[in-house]
């Protein structure tokens, strides 16, 4: 079994079992050992591994009052495509977890319908449909469309909306554009040439520069543009001096376009840090949207004056974020993150909108519990009347004169208290400190639990959300490690099997 999960914990071939170099290995370590063949691994121990570890997944995510997923789709090097399911949930101790559903095969046309039937079938099959709170995917048309077919809630991942900005500001920007083409012609030839990185290599010791690789941008994360043009930057005098030492003057930029590149590098640094701050797993991120975004406008407009690619990213924010106060997970999670509360709304009367929405969703828990109480504690007369009936010590009050007066009064006092009690924890809760940023909400609302009876479970509820599809995304890039040039022959349910116990199998 320990081979078993050293397999699928770092993702090697199984078939290195059979490798000449690890069973001389394991002949040194112990010869005694009997190492397990291919077949005995994929058909025995593994999905043995897989039973125990779906059963504590399952376990876990049935103490959730209620979990957010997050899923995407991807292709593998055999040209299958694949749709990848996690849940995330706040525990019982106030602890974020994640946790991989499945990865399934994807055999079907990738439309709305399809995608809707894949969805609601895995999560009827772990049966936790009843629980999803709300669905954190990209902005793709089909994806978002497969998940309001199912009657979920639709969150737009907060990295992929940052990533479209970014893309098109810069597209919208036809200097920096140029600029961008430019240094990505000089990535290349860097690249792709032997003799041009030793020169490159000689020129940042002869300048005593640290002798970093230069980075090359890819079209589906931004970031990795500002990280090329970052260190293009840092490079700036060796890279111009070992172009012209290679005869390419041609290549090298304008004192214009370096300053263009500064001032990029600059404007983008701010949407940098979001996008890292807001990938987070194991703390809260959703609650960290609104008041980001806030940040980003005012950098980006203190900086529009002069900078038009600046310009262009004030404008791409104020379009995308229209309202963003007025989404209603976003800004109940940043209102009950104690951290921020109602000092991060620009306008107060969403604040007034979020309390009112928080104390009517209050209300119904309330109502709930008050009505399951109801059910058990009628549960219990009924056999205990069943037991004494026939007393003379059964109460007149049960039946009679009195029988209608009493269960309009207790009828009034339920009313009565599942109102004012979300009144009187809203108001204690506007009352308490907010706590310094770098603080746990989480560590916070765990202390006050008890205070809090109502509200706590309102807080669990959205906190809980993550703001972005990225926890699925990292699963992509171990899926292109598990399906190799050496395993590119893996069973569509083995692939499963493996991604799985490796998001969520516990070394001990």
């Amino acid at each position: 079994m320990g081979l078993a999960k050293m397999i699928v914990k770092d993702l090697q071939p199984i078939s290195m079992v059979e490798d000449q170099g690890f069973r001389h290995f394991m002949k040194v370590v112990d010869p005694r050992y009997q190492i397990p063949c291919r077949k005995s691994m994929m058909t025995g121990e593994i999905p043995k591994l897989y039973e125990q570890a779906q059963k504590t997944v399952k376990d876990s995510i049935q103490s959730a009052s209620s979990l957010v997923l997050t899923t995407d789709m991807w292709t593998a090097r055999t040209t299958e495509a694949y749709l990848t399911l996690s849940g995330h949930f706040i525990d019982k101790d106030w602890q974020m977890q994640s946790c991989n559903l499945t990865t399934i095969h994807v055999a079907v046309q990738h439309t709305a319908d399809n995608i809707s039937e894949l969805l609601t079938k895995i999560t009827d099959e772990w049966g936790i449909t009843s629980k999803v709170h709300a669905v954190v995917t990209d902005n793709g048309a089909n994806m978002v469309s497969a998940v309001r077919k199912t009657g979920w809630k639709h969150i737009p991942c907060f990295s992929h909306t940052l990533n479209l900005i970014v893309k098109d500001s810069i597209k919208a920007d036809t200097s920096i554009e140029s600029s961008l083409e430019k240094c990505s012609a000089i990535v290349r030839f860097f690249h792709h040439s032997t003799r041009a990185t030793d020169k490159l290599t000689e020129v940042q010791n002869q300048l005593n520069l640290p002798q970093h690789k230069l980075i090359q941008a890819v079209d589906t994360r931004w970031n990795s543009v500002l990280y090329m043009i970052d260190r293009l930057y840092e490079q700036q005098q060796a890279i111009t001096t070992a172009l012209c030492l290679l005869g390419r003057n041609n290549m090298c930029l304008s004192d214009g376009e370096w300053s263009h590149i500064r001032q990029a590098i600059d404007v983008l640094r701010p949407f940098e840090e979001a996008t890292k701050e807001i990938s987070a797993e194991q703390c809260v991120t959703i609650s960290k949207v609104i008041p980001l975004i806030s940040l980003l406008q005012q950098a980006t407009a203190s900086a529009g004056q002069s900078n038009s690619l600046a310009s262009q990213l004030e404008a791409q924010c104020k379009r995308r974020f229209q309202n963003i106060e007025r989404n209603h997970t976003l800004a109940v999670s940043t209102f009950l993150d104690i951290r921020f509360r109602n000092i991060v709304f620009c306008d107060s009367a969403n604040v007034e909108m979020i309390k009112s929405r928080i104390i009517t969703e209050m209300q119904a828990l309330a109502c709930a519990e008050t009505q399951s109480t109801r059910h058990e504690a009628a549960a219990t007369a009924s056999t205990v009347t069943q037991v004494t009936q026939g007393s003379p010590a059964e109460c007149s009050s049960s039946k009679g004169l009195w029988r209608e007066f009493d269960s309009r009064v207790e009828a009034f006092q339920s009313k009565r208290t599942a109102n004012t009690d979300a009144y009187i924890e809203m108001r204690r809760y506007m009352e308490e400190k907010v706590i310094p940023r770098s603080e746990d909400p989480l560590i916070w609302w765990k202390k006050n639990e008890t205070t809090f009876p109502l509200l706590n479970k309102v807080a669990k509820k959205y906190l809980g959300t993550v703001a972005t599809s990225v926890p699925a995304e990292r699963l992509f890039s171990k899926a292109g490690e598990i399906i190799s040039q050496r395993r590119n022959r893996l069973k569509a349910k083995n692939v499963n099997m493996i991604l799985f116990l490796n998001s969520n199998l516990k070394l001990q």
